[in-house]
């Protein structure tokens, strides 16, 4: 990445093999599980030639549910073949010997495994199928017992955050790295009833300031990154589209995979055109008037990107309060502990403010909300250093959905023997 000098060259890529799962999560992005009109195992080969060729050193394999597809393996070997950096992101239940056998013959980089909780009766309520965590545990097993570099991780959600202290003792156990994050989106086709599932974000800043080496990482990340966020009136400001792309199942090429805006079809072109035309385009895009995040000093920390806020509002400009507040606290955990007090008081106050309801004017909101926004004092302005200055009056409340999170489809018996 160095070497390049920040010019476009697409490192680092990730392949969405299939949206078919055989877990049905609370939490889940993809709206269509039937894997209607996804590439072939020629079009996936042909596309990886091409990424290769371009440049791209660092592959992710994901889903949906990779191992659900039965030329995993094939895929796996061509892309190892090309001399990529592989990393393979599953859940692990259909990881049989087979495959483990695979993952030893053929080291990727590592795997990672997520974990929905630590007993089956767990696994049930957050991915609506039972007897999950056994199956979990030997994929565990198979692979410590090859030698193959796992990573275990999970989902700081409702339902896991009192499990994770148990997740960690395990993987402790096995020698095995253990991470969580709390970032859950809207799903692709537009509903918001995965992030009834989330953490409060006084939970999940709960969790960072309990955790002495999650902090540690926050904290590293902050005196990089977001002391010296620059000023820039661009849309992105990620890799997105960069140094990174992504392909989603069907063939289409994206500068991010949550971010549907210029894709280009590789089933009617070459890798290179859809990323030396359209693609690119997409780093050209400038942030809309209404766009508050654009200029916060925090955006940096923050996991509000254009693509959670198309997800979530429609709009890749839209303010979304839970990352706002989430944002803000954990600031302030982090000034509070090796920055400057007041400002760290000014972030605190901040997400207070969000949490009570408070919205900067004229800004997209969220289709849906768990809560209703109530009208800031008039002359507020953000009093955080961080968004939009003088954004002071209250705009569009939200509704108030009631999402059931246990009203799942479950798979279809050849999705759950497959």
């Amino acid at each position: 990445m160095a070497a390049t000098g920040g010019d476009r060259v697409p490192l680092n890529g990730s392949l969405e093999l299939t949206f078919r799962c055989n877990l049905r999560c609370v939490h889940c992005y993809i709206p269509d599980f039937s894997g209607t009109g996804e590439m072939t195992t020629a079009e996936i080969r042909r596309i990886l030639d091409e990424t290769a060729d371009a440049g791209c050193l660092w592959m992710l394999l994901t889903g949906g549910e990779v191992l659900s597809r039965a030329d995993f393996p094939e895929i796996y070997r061509h892309a190892k073949g090309r001399g990529m950096l592989l990393t393979i992101f599953t859940n692990g239940t259909l990881l049989n010997d087979r495959i483990a056998d695979l993952f030893a013959e053929y080291p990727p980089l590592g795997v990672e495994i997520t974990l929905y909780g630590m007993s089956d009766e767990t696994y049930e309520r957050t991915t609506g199928m039972p007897g999950r965590f056994r199956r979990v545990r030997e994929a565990v097993e198979r692979l410590a017992a090859r030698r193959v570099k796992l990573t275990l991780k999970t989902v700081a959600m409702q339902g896991l955050v009192e499990e994770l202290p148990a997740m960690r003792a395990w993987a402790d156990s096995l020698g095995l790295p253990f991470r969580y994050d709390g970032t859950i989106h809207g799903r692709l086709d537009g509903s918001m009833q995965p992030v009834a599932a989330r953490a409060t974000p006084s939970e999940i800043v709960g969790l960072d300031a309990a955790d002495p080496e999650r902090r540690a990482h926050w904290q590293r990340f902050y005196d990089q990154f977001v002391r010296t966020t620059p000023k820039t009136d661009r849309l992105l400001s990620c890799g997105a589209g960069l140094q990174s792309f992504h392909v989603d199942p069907r063939g289409w090429l994206w500068s991010c995979e949550a971010l549907p805006l210029d894709g280009y079809d590789l089933r009617h072109g070459s890798f290179l055109e859809g990323w030396n035309g359209i693609v690119g385009k997409v780093r050209e895009r400038r942030a809309a008037p209404d766009n508050v995040c654009v200029r916060c000093e925090l955006k940096s920390l923050c996991d509000r990107c254009p693509a959670t806020a198309i997800l979530e509002t429609g709009s890749p400009d839209g303010w979304i309060p839970h990352f706002c507040e989430l944002t803000h606290r954990r600031a302030a955990l982090l000034e509070s502990e090796s920055g400057d007090p007041a400002r760290a008081a000014r972030y605190l106050a901040h997400a207070d403010k969000v949490a009570s309801g408070w919205t900067p004017e004229g800004v997209t909101l969220p289709r849906a909300s768990r809560r209703t926004s109530a009208p800031a004092a008039a002359g507020t302005a953000c009093g955080s250093g961080g968004c939009a200055t003088g954004c002071g009056k209250a705009a569009r409340p939200s509704t108030a959905p009631s999402p059931n999170l246990l009203s799942i489809e479950r798979p279809s018996l050849s999705e759950t023997t497959r």
